[in-house]
């Protein structure tokens, strides 16, 4: 039987709401519908409309004029001057979980713009990855948008024709793949649709199979603006609701539901109150201090430091801690601290430490989430916000080489607005963070610390911990029983000189620390051990790992994760990303752990390969958590880079850019691999494409473009010499064009002083290398990067070793540079 409108919102929660509208949600708005198309299409083309559908209707079209610009002007002239109207502005005042449309119009986009509330819409595979505000619904146009099309240079397709949809096929089944995930403990509501249309059975078994896959556990009504007892009770028989109304009744009844944006609000004095979007992608340090427990024992075993473990006195004070506190309370123009050191060393706890001692000097201190988008125009706001009320604040960003494209945006614009009143403070590993290119804001008011070992008189303070904090003290008494104090610390001096900090059990273990890892993993269940070393691998690799990926990935039923998760809650622990989006990230306890797990469980490169390839086949690109996992296994130590067979890593590099195109990272990768394995020409088409999907080349594109050119000259067989120093010399005219327009970016200076080698060692002339050094050297002075600095140095002797004689000890391979 039928159900009202009010039985369908009486428990409707809009977050947990998936919206598919279909042609008959914008009628109110005078957008044709099929057949007002299929009559002017008819009109215009002399194709008949009552014989075919639309897609076999425009595709004859298509076909007999050769003409795609001619039929989607047509298509275009049908919507010009559409705009929403009635219910369908009151949309952006709800906020759902995401909403799915087969139109091709941008009405629903028109209201969020209409009420200033954010949203990205996604109408092709290039789109994936794009930067999105966290607090914006998502819109996937199933069917492409009006505005977009291959006509005009455009990634995106207007999926009109039947050739259309077999050319968009991957895409589609991306947005389908995400209604299953959304549709787990979901509500799925089908607006515009008649019950007699024709395409509404395939929207429906589609729906109902995705629900089924999705573990049943979803709803799904389906709203019918003409009134049809008879094929209700069809479609009531599969499982479904059944509702007759329209948009606009739907939306009536929500009236209630909704609380229009508050005019004003109390000052509260938190800085982040006027910036809503970067509450889900932020800690806040004092409430996080002020609220959550400690959990000494976690702590030991190697979860990391929480606020609250440093607040009890959990911890011993690294003396890095209090070198940045007084950096940043003394004045002057270094607001940036960068703490550099190994896995294990103690990074995050330090940087913790710091932001704890803040906050007793009054300032506000904030953590920045790895799994979020870093948001630098917000932290901006922020930044002004606190100048104007003459406030300091402090933000911590963990693994900041990944937001490092973000990361020198913001020190630009605080550099340009003169603001030091956010302090910064930068955790990384050394190689990870100085290859890398960074703004001269960045080095400018930048300090470097590196952590390494665990120091003299920090030794003592662990000791301390140790003998008087009973918490702790009960958990190492055993292995330290009968020691007098000298010799506990100088066996404490012995380990933490021979062995990463990691944890305390680590350092009071007398056990090598992987036999304690791979016992307890001895004494889990098969069924938990498989899980435990698929995450491990995969967190190892550079993974972000969340739920559904682990559902997809290792085929859990979505009924038995919680299962899993209690079971495993002292080796992973799982944290809320984006509840609307149903995305909880899985994290091990530390980065050194899981690798154990996974340097033990996938040693052989070829499991990791298999690994890698199901990852990556299993990779839903409209998750951003799953986009930032396809740049991250593109590093260059965990992930890829553990395979030695370029021919393998281009395999999975060509699954992740046939997944992603817009993700930039791997396709560096590839065009990378193909000049080292000698596929000249590959690179050359790879190099191309880019260029024409992104209608210019950046900085690491560049570079390889001239690795590639001085390849070819030196490397390629058969050529004669003179024909080698013409190559050269072409190669030396586009490095020298290149270095004028990137003039700080040393990968591209260092590949022009790379060809200055090669003309060198091919003409024994040094005037091309004399230009390129003085460049790079000009742009060391402009920045400060020590890293360059060390370029010059070993550039320059590479070259003196070529005066002296024809050897060369340069690098066996190209450099990774992002």
């Amino acid at each position: 039987m039928p159900v009202t409108v009010d039985d369908v919102i009486k428990n409707l929660q809009p977050a947990r709401t998936i919206l598919l509208f279909g042609a008959g949600s914008s009628i109110p708005s005078n957008a044709p519908s099929v057949h007002d198309l299929q009559r002017h299409f008819e009109r215009t083309f002399s194709v008949p409309a009552n014989q075919y559908s639309l897609a076999e209707q425009t595709g004859i079209i298509e076909y007999r004029t050769n003409n795609r610009k001619a039929l989607i002007q047509e298509l275009r002239s049908q919507f010009r001057g559409v705009q929403p109207t009635g219910a369908l502005l009151n949309l952006p005042f709800l906020k759902w979980k995401s909403i799915f449309t087969t139109n091709y119009d941008t009405l629903i986009e028109d209201s969020y713009k209409r009420r200033s509330l954010p949203y990205t819409a996604y109408s092709c595979n290039f789109d994936f990855g794009a930067e999105r505000d966290p607090d914006a619904v998502q819109i996937f146009k199933l069917h492409g948008t009006i505005e977009k099309d291959v006509i005009d240079g455009s990634q995106s397709r207007i999926i009109l024709t039947e050739g259309d949809y077999d050319q968009t096929s991957d895409y589609r089944e991306h947005l389908w793949d995400r209604l299953r995930a959304d549709m787990a403990g979901s509500q799925l509501i089908i607006i515009g649709h008649s019950l007699a249309d024709p395409d509404i059975k395939a929207v429906v078994d589609r729906a109902l199979s995705l629900n089924q896959k999705s573990g049943g556990s979803g709803r799904v009504t389906l709203f019918s603006y003409t009134r049809d007892d008879g094929r209700a009770l069809l479609f009531e028989s599969r499982g479904m609701s059944v509702c007759f109304g329209g948009i606009d009744d739907f939306f009536a009844g929500l009236t209630n539901l909704i609380v229009p944006p508050s005019a004003s609000a109390s000052p509260s004095g938190d800085p982040l109150d006027d910036r809503p979007g970067l509450r889900p992608t932020t800690v806040d340090v004092a409430h996080q201090q002020s609220t959550a427990s400690p959990n000494v024992s976690a702590m030991f075993n190697g979860w990391p430091a929480s606020y609250a473990d440093i607040a009890t006195g959990f911890t011993f004070r690294r003396n890095v801690a209090a070198d940045i506190e007084a950096q940043f309370l003394n004045g002057g123009e270094k607001y940036i601290a960068v703490i550099l050191g190994p896995a294990g060393a103690g990074k995050t706890t330090a940087a913790r430490q710091l932001a704890s001692n803040l906050l007793r000097n009054k300032v506000h201190c904030w953590e920045h989430k790895s799994e979020q988008p870093f948001l630098s125009e917000s932290w901006r706001q922020v930044a002004h916000f606190l100048k104007s009320n003459g406030l300091t604040g402090c933000l911590l960003i963990d693994d900041a080489h990944l937001d490092l494209s973000d990361i020198n945006d913001l020190t630009d614009y605080l550099a340009s607005d003169k603001n030091y009143n956010l302090k910064l403070v930068l955790i990384s590993s050394a190689n990870q963070w100085h290859p890398r290119v960074k703004l001269p804001s960045l080095h400018k008011f930048a300090k470097e610390y590196h952590l390494n070992r665990v120091q003299s008189n920090e030794i003592d303070r662990l000791l301390d911990l140790a003998e008087q904090v009973k918490a702790i003290r009960d958990l190492v008494e055993q292995s330290f029983a009968g020691f007098s104090r000298p010799e506990r610390r100088r066996r404490l001096m012995d380990r933490c000189q021979a062995d990463m900090f990691v944890c305390l059990k680590n350092i009071f273990s007398s056990d090598s620390f992987d036999d304690i890892i791979l016992r307890e993993y001895a004494t889990l269940n098969p069924t938990l051990q498989d899980v435990y070393k698929n995450v491990a691998a995969m967190e190892w690799a550079g993974v972000h790992v969340h739920r559904q990926l682990v559902i997809r990935l290792l085929g859990i039923g979505a009924m038995y994760v919680s299962n899993v998760v209690a079971d495993l809650r002292d080796i992973i622990h799982e944290e809320t990303v984006d509840e609307r989006q149903g995305i909880y990230a899985w994290k091990g306890r530390h980065l050194v752990i899981m690798g154990i797990v996974a340097q033990q469980k996938y040693y052989s490169e070829n499991s990791r390969f298999e690994l890698f390839k199901r990852v990556v086949g299993s990779i839903s690109p409209t998750y951003d958590i799953e986009i930032r996992t396809i740049r991250e296994l593109c590093n260059v130590e965990t992930g890829l880079a553990t395979l030695t067979d370029k021919k393998e890593q281009n395999i999975i590099l060509r699954m992740m850019i046939s997944t992603a195109p817009r993700e930039r990272v791997p396709r560096h990768r590839l065009i990378r691999n193909l000049i080292t394995l000698g596929e000249y020409d590959q690179a050359d088409t790879e190099i191309r494409l880019f260029e024409k999907d992104f209608r210019s080349v950046d900085g690491p594109t560049t570079r390889y473009r001239i690795d590639l050119a001085v390849a070819r000259a030196v490397r390629s067989p058969g050529l004669m010499h003179e024909d080698r120093v013409v190559l050269l010399e072409k190669a030396s005219e586009a490095a020298a064009a290149a270095a004028e327009r990137f003039e700080l970016n040393k990968a591209v200076l260092t590949a022009y002083c790379e060809v200055g080698l090669a003309v060198k060692r091919l003409d024994d002339r040094d005037d091309v290398f004399l230009a390129a050094i003085a460049l790079l050297k000009k742009a060391e002075d402009e920045t400060g990067d020590a890293d360059i600095s060390r370029r010059v140095a070993r550039l320059e002797a590479r070259m003196r070793n070529l005066g002296d004689s024809d050897s060369d000890a340069g690098p066996t391979e190209i450099e990774f540079e992002d």
